[in-house]
This record gives C-alpha cells, sequence and structure tokens, in this order.
C-alpha cells in the first residue's frame, strides 16, 4: 500500500532504543445506492484510511493516526516514547518471516417485489477494505477485501443480508424471511412465563453470538475469565452444536457462511478456518501473537482490534473473529417450530451487549415470542425476558436449522457472527 512505503523506509533508520517497529493501515471504501421501486436514489461514496504504529524498546507503544502525510520517523519515535507508560512488562510480538452495475441492483429490487407483491426499498452497498502491514521482520504484506450488503424494507418488513460476491447477494434469503412472517400472524395473547421447549430464530442466536464470541479467546482461557477454561477436548455442547471461525474466501470450506474474507489478520499472520467446537467437543482456542506465545504454541491469525473504553476508536490489540459460525443443519423453520410442539418460538431479543456475562455465562434477554401449542402458532406474547445459561443452552440443543443470518459486528464492521435457528429442549421464560 502506498500509505505504507515511508513507513517502510523509515525502518532502515529505527530511533535509539527502538528494536522492532510495524506499520498497519487500513482503509475501508463504501458505495451505497437506495432504490424503491424502480426509482434510483442517491448514491454515496466514502473512504477513510487509518494508520496503527507499533514500535518496541523493552516495552510495546502505539500512535493511532488518519494523518497520511505525517512524518514516518517522528510517528515511529512518538510510538516508541509512548511505551514507556505501557504496563505491560515486556514487548509485544510481531509477525516474523480482490462495483456492481445499476442494472443487477435494478433486478434485484424487482425480483423482491415480485415476490413481495408490494413496494420495496432497497440499500446496496459495497464495501472494501484494505489492509497493509510493514515491520522490521521484513514483513510486507497487503491484502484487500469486499463485501456486499443489501437491506431490505417493505410492509413492516426489515431484512439483511451480506456476501462475498454480488452473486451471491440474491434474493432468496429476503424472500424466505418474508415468508417466515407467517408465523407471527397471530394475536397478542398473555405472557405465560414457565420453562418451555423451545425454537430461537437465527437472529435470536446471532444477538447471543455478537457477546459469546469472547468466551473462545485464548487470553480468556489462559485467566480463567470463561467457562469453557480448561475444557479442552470435553463435552461442552449438544452434538449438534458445531462452531468455527472461517477465514472466508475461494480457499474457505464454506464461504457462503462468510460475511467477510481475509488473507491475514492485523498483526500480520495468515488466516485459517479454525474448528473450536465441534460435535460438542471443544477443539481450541482463537490465538493472536501475544496469547500464542503465553501457551507455547503458533497463532491462530486472529489478532484484531478493540474499541478502548476511553473512545470509540479501535486501537487496543485483541483477539478477535473473522467469520464466527455455528454450523447449520437441514431442517427448516417451519419444521423446527413443528417439532417443538408444546413450546415458544423466540423470534427477537434485544440488549444483545449487556445481556450476557462472558466470564459465567448467564444471560438475561428481553425478548419476545409466539406460544406455539400441538406444532402450532397461536398468539405473540410480548415483555418477557428469556434467562439462562450459555453452556447449558447449546447442550439442550436436539436441532439446528437451515435458516442463517449474518450479523457484522456493531463498531468493528469487518468481523462477522452467524448462526441457524434451533431448537432446545428447556428454556425458562418469564414476563
Amino acid at each position: 500500500m502506498r500509505e505504507l512505503k515511508a513507513y517502510k523506509a523509515a525502518m532502515q533508520f529505527l530511533p535509539s532504543g527502538c528494536l522492532a517497529a510495524e506499520a498497519e493501515a487500513e482503509k475501508q471504501e463504501k458505495l451505497s445506492v437506495e432504490m424503491t421501486g424502480s426509482q434510483t436514489g442517491p448514491m454515496s461514496c466514502s473512504e477513510q484510511t487509518e494508520l496503527f504504529v507499533r514500535a518496541s524498546g523493552q516495552k510495546t507503544g502505539m500512535v493511532y493516526t488518519q494523518k497520511l502525510d505525517a512524518n514516518a520517523s517522528d510517528v515511529i519515535a512518538q510510538a516508541l516514547t509512548n511505551s514507556e507508560a505501557s504496563a505491560a512488562k515486556k514487548a509485544e510480538p510481531m509477525a516474523a518471516a480482490d462495483y456492481w452495475e445499476m442494472d443487477e441492483a435494478k433486478t434485484l429490487a424487482g425480483q423482491l417485489e415480485e415476490s413481495f407483491g408490494c413496494q420495496v426499498r432497497l440499500n446496496l452497498s459495497q464495501t472494501i477494505l484494505t489492509m497493509g502491514i510493514v515491520n522490521t521482520n521484513n514483513i510486507e504484506e497487503t491484502a484487500s477485501v469486499c463485501r456486499f450488503a443489501a437491506e431490505a424494507a417493505a410492509d413492516g418488513y426489515e431484512g439483511y443480508a451480506c456476501a462475498l460476491t454480488l452473486d451471491e447477494l440474491s434474493p432468496e434469503p429476503f424472500i424466505h424471511e418474508f415468508s417466515n412472517r407467517r408465523f407471527l400472524d397471530v394475536p397478542t395473547i398473555l405472557a405465560e412465563p414457565g420453562v418451555y421447549r423451545a425454537v430461537l430464530s437465527s437472529q435470536a442466536v446471532n444477538n447471543i453470538l455478537i457477546t459469546a464470541w469472547q468466551m473462545f479467546t485464548a487470553k480468556r482461557a489462559r485467566s480463567g475469565a470463561t467457562p469453557f477454561a480448561g475444557k479442552e477436548n470435553k463435552k461442552i455442547f449438544s452434538d449438534c452444536i458445531t462452531i468455527r471461525d472461517y477465514k472466508g474466501g475461494a480457499d474457505s470450506k464454506k464461504s457462503v457462511q462468510c460475511g467477510f474474507s481475509w488473507k491475514m489478520d492485523c498483526e500480520g499472520v495468515p488466516s485459517r478456518d479454525l474448528t473450536l467446537v465441534e460435535n460438542g467437543v471443544l477443539k481450541g482456542w482463537m490465538h493472536n501473537l501475544s496469547s500464542a506465545a503465553a501457551a507455547g504454541v503458533r497463532s491462530t491469525g486472529n489478532a484484531g482490534r478493540k474499541t478502548l473504553l476511553s473512545g470509540n476508536i479501535h486501537t487496543d490489540m485483541a483477539i478477535m473473529p473473522k467469520n464466527f459460525t455455528i454450523e447449520s443443519g437441514t431442517a427448516s423453520l417451519e419444521q423446527l417450530i413443528h417439532d417443538c410442539d408444546d413450546g415458544v418460538y423466540v423470534f427477537k431479543n434485544y440488549d444483545q451487549f449487556h445481556a450476557l456475562n462472558v466470564v459465567s455465562g448467564d444471560f438475561s434477554f428481553p425478548c419476545k415470542a409466539v406460544r406455539i401449542k400441538e406444532g402450532k402458532p397461536v398468539g405473540i406474547m410480548e415483555g418477557l425476558t428469556m434467562t439462562g445459561n450459555v453452556a447449558e443452552l447449546f447442550a439442550r440443543v436436539e436441532q439446528v436449522g437451515s435458516d442463517r443470518v449474518i450479523n457484522p459486528l456493531v463498531m468493528y464492521d469487518s468481523y462477522t457472527v452467524s448462526g441457524p435457528a434451533m431448537l432446545v429442549k428447556s428454556l425458562k421464560i418469564s414476563g
């Protein structure tokens, strides 16, 4: 990347006391267009580049900047100075030795309107993320990833889909979701608290995963800040549950389940498909270079950045997923509801960032559910709360569905979670 050329040159003349340096650039380019019916609305285009510069002496310091014309040597020197304020006891490790045409948008909008039988408002966007990294260990890598996303709204329905290619961004997921609204075409009834057999919608599962992925990081495993610490190669969930973190792309096992495709992580380590849980058995953890060094293993290519409490700029190095996925099954939502027989269908839950404790796994989600009797929906119950524990919930899963929604992680928009609808043996619901 041209943004890194000056830093590569500056690394030939490091400041006194600087043993290693690294510059990572992340560029996001986004093109959006809105369509209502056959009318094309305004288009928007944006671009933003961020630089993350690290320098290590005895410890590692960092500088975040969007000033691309800043003197590279000065920025490295400032990062080294910042290392003095680091609470770490040693230096952090550093890694060693691919726009649609308007006709296609109109085609998608037309297909949705024909299927829905009403006017559809469609927003399409293409996001290109480019990452580059150079460091004093002779690492010089660049990767560019692309994601297509569509948001559709019609007659009270709102749907979202994303894919790695425009060809994969088909109308089928929207049509399927729109059709599933028939399960909500029932009157509102009084809430009936209790412990029920339950079907969780794909979106309800995702709202758990948006926080729960943190329980599979090596840093939490090492500190005991996850209920799964010390349970490697042991049964933690139902046989139905297999969890993988996919790198995405043509050489990934299931790119269609991915919202992004990553060649490498933000430390320059090559990405790979990673199995975390297989048939209910815990197989491993997500690692970055620091956690891998502490555990005496190789990084899994899961370095990312998180938002510091002091601001909304994602600068702090962390362990992050790429495409965190619970594998789909074959059952339709209709089949899951039929097999539930007497229970509830939780089609919506809320407050995903405050409702789950990643240390204990306990959760308490405000939610809405459909009461099911004899395998058929009979009424919507509102003002509910679903409570329990993630380990116990996923241990009680009897079937996983074919329905799937892919959601970007809020605030980062460069990683995704996805999971299928599922039938659970029991779930506590309170009013």
